[in-house]
């Protein structure tokens, strides 16, 4: 079982209604109320080994393919997603210790935890800094270098999270201009795949891949814009990536 910090009723008050995946709390944080906290970055990966799919950015696509099937979650707005896992509930590259799998790429989804950009209010613009504060790697006291608030400000630990936060951000705008193109064009469609497992097959599904008969379809002044924008790599990236299905056992349908 995943250990978790107690946090206060107060906290727990102000959540958003829907949570990101793998974040039990979202809370802003602030000098008043988290003053004292320190951040250990020690990285215990058992937080995520019940996920069998991370969600990826546009810019991962090229790293993530070495490893791991990139397909698109069903839905409204599709998602990107690296599979790590064939089965419900069940990661296979976080290993029992809680260390993710030696030399496979670990999606930024993850390394951005347990912090979040949160959006201040629905008509807001500003986004603001906040954290999973049931996280262990949270603590009261410990040294003044990872304390993440030093004399009522962020400390350098904290302003070098907002960066990456920030450019995490950045990422997710990419990548949603990406998703309303193949939407514009209808190129996102479900797929399955059958994985054979000890001796049993199994059917996955749910998942939506790019079609490649589509994007052949497309018109050369399309292509040259998807080219142009750097997104035909991206799908390209997308397609490569599906031979990793092989490594479960699998290929798609």
């Amino acid at each position: 079982m995943v250990k978790r910090r107690a946090v206060s009723r107060k906290d727990k008050d102000i959540q958003p209604a829907n949570l990101p995946l793998l974040y039990q709390t979202l809370v802003p944080l602030s000098p008043e109320g988290q003053g004292a906290l320190s951040f250990e970055d020690t990285r215990d990966y058992g937080f995520a080994a019940k996920a069998n799919a991370i969600p990826l950015t546009a810019d991962e696509f090229p790293m993530a393919l070495k490893h791991y099937p990139i397909v698109f979650s069903s839905g409204k707005i599709p998602t990107p997603l690296a599979l790590v896992g064939m089965q419900k509930d069940r990661n296979d590259f976080v290993n029992d210790d809680g260390t993710w799998r030696e030399g496979a790429y670990v999606p930024a989804y993850l390394r951005r935890y347990p912090f979040a950009m949160v959006r201040e209010s629905d008509t807001a613009e500003r986004n603001i800094l906040c954290a999973d504060l049931s996280s262990t790697m949270f603590a009261s006291g410990g040294t003044s270098e990872r304390k993440i608030f030093a004399d009522g400000k962020p400390s350098k630990l904290l302003n070098d999270i907002l960066e990456f936060c920030n450019r995490y951000e950045v990422s997710l705008h990419r990548t949603r201009l990406m998703i309303e193109g193949a939407q514009k064009h209808d190129l996102i469609g479900p797929s399955t795949v059958s994985v054979s497992r000890e001796g049993k097959t199994l059917k996955v599904e749910g998942f939506s891949v790019i079609s490649e008969e589509r994007l052949r379809d497309l018109s050369d002044k399309v292509l040259a814009d998807f080219a142009r924008r750097g997104v035909l790599n991206i799908f390209a990236a997308h397609h490569m990536s599906l031979m990793n299905f092989s490594s479960f056992g699998g290929a798609v349908a």
